[in-house]
């Protein structure tokens, strides 16, 4: 993490980008891109209309994340809407409907950002 801030300390991000980036980065989200589990930071710049490395920049100073944290953390959030609303999905079924391209990289991350297997978080939710 420092050294992405290190990376960047000489670019300041322009006013103008930092509007448009805050105005356009939720239509992105809602709009649920992220589920696509090929969705790249070069893809995000262009529907945001910067350049990646002005997107990479913003969430690195302004959010603290990587793009690709930031993106499991979107998919995280829809995974867990998925698991306490569709009882019918497995578990693996909902980490695809979440945009995640396998299995581990589902569990790994469902883990790291809510401390809980997506199954314990299932059932706590219930309960």
């Amino acid at each position: 993490m420092y050294q992405e801030k290190e990376r960047y300390k000489n670019k300041i991000i322009s006013e103008e980008n930092i509007l448009k980036i805050e105005q356009l980065l939720p239509s992105v989200i809602e709009r649920e891109m992220f589920l696509n589990p090929d969705f790249t930071l070069d893809q995000a710049a262009k529907e945001l209309k910067i350049s990646k490395h002005v997107l990479s920049q913003y969430l690195n100073e302004k959010l603290n994340k990587s793009f690709s944290s930031f993106i499991n953390e979107c998919r995280i959030e829809k995974a867990k809407v998925l698991l306490q609303n569709k009882s019918n999905y497995s578990v693996e079924s909902v980490g695809y409907e979440s945009g995640f391209s396998s299995k581990s990289s589902f569990f790994t991350a469902f883990k790291k950002i809510t401390g809980q297997t997506p199954s314990e978080f299932q059932k706590s939710s219930k309960n």
